[in-house]
């Protein structure tokens, strides 16, 4: 039995129930099902996309639960499937938008740090660092994050782990 099992577990029933699946769902209409998991070679194609692995945790929960639009506030984006090119709203196409080589030129300072991936996008974004082996997430307010100053000063920890974070939206209101 692998460690992630019963939160994987925990997780698939909470988001059996579309209203607890994603925590704005109370006020989202229409509610759109779920999409299905994505296959390890979906997840292949977004990690070359990316240029990094993703977290072993992340990895099950896109190819056992959905391919985003669950957890969280919003819900986590997705991925590309299918053999698609990642378009706006994944995760892996937000990611390279952040790191282009032309938004270094609009300012220099506030370059995007490289395996930070924003996986919760709504009006404060959720961002995990793929690169460090706990996978912490940071909350990075977009409203009032200062666009001259690094992103990361910008960063306020909220969890030591993307599993940390997950047990705390499953323990919080429902």
């Amino acid at each position: 039995m692998d460690r992630f099992d019963d939160l994987i577990q925990r997780i698939k029933v909470r988001v059996a129930d579309p209203l607890r699946a994603r925590d704005t769902a109370a006020w989202t209409r229409p509610l759109r099902p779920l999409p299905p998991p994505v296959t390890d070679t979906d997840l292949d194609a977004a990690e070359a996309a990316l240029g990094f692995a993703m977290p072993p945790l992340l990895r099950r929960l896109y190819t056992e639960v959905a391919n985003g639009r669950w957890g969280p506030d919003s819900g986590l984006g997705g991925i590309p499937s299918n053999g698609a090119e990642p378009e706006a709203g994944d995760i892996v196409s937000f990611y390279q938008e952040c790191v282009s080589p032309d938004r270094d030129l609009e300012n220099p300072a506030v370059r995007w740090p490289c395996g930070l991936v924003t996986l919760i996008n709504s009006h404060q974004m959720e961002v995990c660092d793929f690169l460090t082996p706990t996978y912490p997430l940071y909350l990075l307010d977009i409203e009032e994050w200062d666009l001259d100053r690094p992103v990361v000063e910008s960063l306020v920890l909220i969890a030591a782990s993307l599993e940390e974070r997950l047990e705390s939206w499953l323990s919080g209101p429902t």
